[in-house]
Order: C-alpha cells, then structure tokens, then sequence
C-alpha cells in the first residue's frame, strides 16, 4: 500500500490554509484543515496524525499553547510551527517546547514538504523503535541463504522470491516444516525496498489467543487490567518495513478477521482505543498446513485464504532437492567451523554419502542439528559416520518415506533411551574422560556420574530379572 504523511494543517487564515492543504494533497500527504487550534486538539483526539502544521498567531489559543497541550498527548504528532516573525527569538522559543522544527511565512512548498517529510521520518523512528523494545522478540535464524545453483528446483523458488521481493503484494509460503520458509521470507525482505528496515517476525501458533489482539494491534493505557501504559504493537512496530506471519494457519479465527481488515484498509485500532492507525506494512505468511483443506473445514476464513494468497511460493522438501544437500552441508560447517573455533572442521566423503542418501523428515532443520550435533562429538576435525549413527538410514538408500524403509526390527525409542545411547556414545567419543564428555553434553560432572549410576542400576536389574 502507498502511505501518505498525515498532517493537520491550523491556521486561521482560511485562504492560507487551504492553499498549503490542496497543495499538500498533491503530493504524498495526506492532509486535514483545522480552523484554530481548539479544532486541531478535537480532531487529534480523534484521529492519529504523523505532523501537525501549526500557525503560532491564533485569536483563540496561540500556537505555542496548542504545542504544550499537543506534547501531553500520550502518542503526539511532530509539531511544525509556522510564523511570521523573521527573528529567531519565536522560533526558537517553539522548539524550546517541543516543536520539530519551524517556518516562516511565506514558506515555499518545497521547503515546506521538505520538513515535514523529516518530521514524519523522525515520529516514526521514534515509534518504531518504541515498538521493538514493546515487542522484542526473536526474528528467526539470521543465517543467511544458502547458495543455490541457477538450475535447481530452489533456484526457480529464489527467482520467483525476488521478482515478488520488487512489489509490495502479500506472499504466501508453504511447506513442510523445516524446509526454510522463515530463511526465504528474509531473503524476499531483503532484496525489498524495505531492506532497511528490520523484518517483524511472529509466530502465531507462539502467541496465546487472550494475548493476540494486543501484541498484534497493541493496546492504549487502562484498555485492561494491567494495562498502566500505552503499547504498541506488531503492526507499528513493522511500519514501514515486513511482517512475517508464520505458522499463519494457527490464527484464531477472531484474530484472522481483524487481520484481514488491516490489509483490506490498511487501518486499525489499538485495543481499548476508538482511534484509527494507520501502518504501511507488507505482510509475508507461511504454514505448514494445507490452507485449502482448512478453508473447507471451516478452521480458516476463506476471504483470509484470497487475500494471502496472493503470491504464492512452495518450497519442496529437502528428500525432493538432494543436489542441494551437498551445499547446505558446506554452508553449515562453514557456520560451526567459526561457531566452535574449529577451522579445520570437515566431513569425510563417506559421511557425505550418508547425509546425500538420508531422507531428511525435519528437512533443513533437522539437517542443521545433525552437523552441529555431529560437530559437537566428534573428537577429530573430521566427522565420519561414527557420528552420524543416529540416522537410521541405511547409506544408499533413496527411501521417500524413512520410517517405511526402516527395517522392522528399529522400533521408536523413547526419550530416556535416546538419552542414554547419547551419553554413552559421547564417552565412548572421549574414552571415557567424564570431565569431558560432561562438557559436551553441556552437563556438570555430578549429573552425569548420577546418570552412570542409574545406567549401571538399571543393567543390574535387567540382568537379575533375566537370570530368574
């Protein structure tokens, strides 16, 4: 969506003050005339204002009265004062209080635009980063895309990713989970426009639904209990800039009406406010699920489904892509290598094989913890398949389901059991140094001696209860 700068114009000069109004209006503001400086304060309570353009001369409250009550608005506008004394002493005066900036009549529309643009980018860094701190969270993985070859299924995806990157368009990602839906999302930010502007992230399976409306459209000061202060939300603190929506099939249904408002309107309120914000967000979405299948159950709106839907991207599995398994097992080690301050770090060709032939169910995140995994017990610079004997496929199989390839006899195992086959393994790794291995399972050497104990325990009683 195009965003306009929203500014107020206060003048008591009608002629004045509708000339700078239709002139503004021309051009990328948004623009709104008030007679006198009480009709400015009554429209600000009503509406959300990035500048106010404002005439210090007024019969019924001066400019500088109007600027010290427009600074105790708890969310004011950058106040730009307009006056006819050439000398600096009210100018300065103005800003003493509070205001942006100044201009003297006649301003030039040019340098009239000029400060107002300025005054608008200043409110919404000052904004912005306001939102950030409301709303600090995680943005994913910073881990950059891999390079993929030009040829490849990926390299079709990449090239269709950065032809939407260009546009403002809503984007849709689907896949399997772990398939590097929230890595292309930044990718698609990154060669935006917006680039220079951080992406948003938010993982709404992640969010409580009591708490959705609130860290997604942020809530004014006593909207609820708790409530003591005015916060921002998701959506302004992406202004300008992305918001990645993942796992957006985990939406309550609530929420995803109120959501498709905003991108129809581009407006919202915050809870408790009868106010409307405006935000110039472009928003990337991703799921795991099949949106269509959820549409026909009725767990997904379907006018939510259209309005997402508009540029579509899938990213295949990693089982579908072998060719590029290779790269991403040369990008993950070139991260651990500096990650570890192991330079020499490596993979024999063998354990290569190994990774090529697996079939991968967690996909580039399960391929990811694999080598870092493998990285962290492996005693020698290079990793062989001594460490990689957790994966149960056998090398050179091109199953398309690993479970199903599996021989019978491999039964899941359950979490103390993994845990234990683990822990042992790792002192088989370092030759039974325990002061070691515990600082590789990131353990004290208390713990894992408790451990042993139970272990050898546990044999024991096996061994009792066979003999009988």
């Amino acid at each position: 969506m195009s965003r306009k700068i929203r500014v107020l114009v206060v003048d008591d000069d009608n002629l004045l003050r509708k000339l700078v109004t239709e002139q503004l209006a021309r051009g990328d503001f948004d623009a709104t005339p008030a007679a006198s400086a009480r009709a400015a304060l009554q429209s600000l309570h009503d509406t959300d204002y990035d500048v106010v353009l404002l005439d210090i001369m007024m019969p019924d409250m001066s400019g500088l009265e109007a600027l010290r009550e427009i600074r105790k608005l708890e969310d004011p506008p950058e106040v730009v004062m307009l006056t006819a004394d050439t000398s600096l002493a009210t100018g300065i005066e103005a800003m003493r209080h509070g205001a942006y900036d100044y201009l003297t009549k006649p301003a030039t529309l040019d340098e009239m635009e000029a400060v107002l643009r300025k005054a608008d980018e200043k409110r919404r860094l000052v904004k912005q980063n306001a939102s950030l701190r409301a709303v600090s969270r995680p943005t994913g993985s910073e881990e950059p895309l891999p390079i993929i070859e030009e040829d490849s299924i990926m390299g079709a995806v990449a090239r269709q990713a950065e032809a939407a990157a260009q546009t403002d368009s809503t984007v849709l990602l689907t896949g399997e989970s772990g398939t590097g839906k929230d890595v292309l999302a930044r990718f698609i930010h990154a060669k935006s426009p917006r680039a220079s502007m951080p992406i948003i992230t938010v993982n709404c399976g992640a969010l409580p639904e009591t708490l959705f409306e609130s860290e997604f459209f942020g809530h004014e000061r006593g909207a609820f209990t708790g409530a003591s202060s005015l916060r921002r939300g998701l959506l302004e603190a992406a202004d300008g800039s992305s918001l990645f929506l993942d796992e957006i099939g985990d939406m309550p249904l609530l929420m995803q009406v109120k959501v498709l408002h905003f991108l129809e309107q581009g407006r919202f309120r915050r809870v408790g406010s009868t106010r409307d914000q405006i935000a110039d967000v472009r928003i990337i979405a991703a799921t795991n699920r099949d949106l269509s299948a959820e549409v026909e159950g009725q767990r997904f709106r379907a006018d939510l489904f259209y309005r997402l839907n508009v540029v579509s991207l899938h990213l295949p599995p990693l089982r579908d892509r072998r060719e590029d398994i290779p790269r991403f097992v040369d990008h993950f080690l070139g991260i651990y290598r500096e990650r570890f301050h192991r330079p020499g770090l490596d993979i024999s060709v063998d354990a290569r094989r190994q990774l090529t032939n697996y079939s991968w169910p967690g996909n580039v995140r399960e391929l990811r913890n694999c080598l870092e995994r493998a990285a962290a017990i492996s005693i020698s610079d290079v990793i062989d398949e001594t460490q990689l004997s957790f994966l149960k496929t056998p090398p050179g199989s091109n199953q398309a389901d690993p479970i199903e390839d599996r021989s019978a006899d491999v039964l899941p195992k359950t979490l103390e059991e993994l845990e234990r086959e683990h822990i042992l393994r790792v002192l088989e790794e370092t030759d039974g140094n325990r002061e070691r291995a515990a600082a590789i399972l990131g353990i004290s050497s208390r713990t894992l001696y408790r451990k042993l104990r139970e272990y050898e325990s546990n044999t024991h009683s096996v061994g009792l209860a066979t003999e009988g």
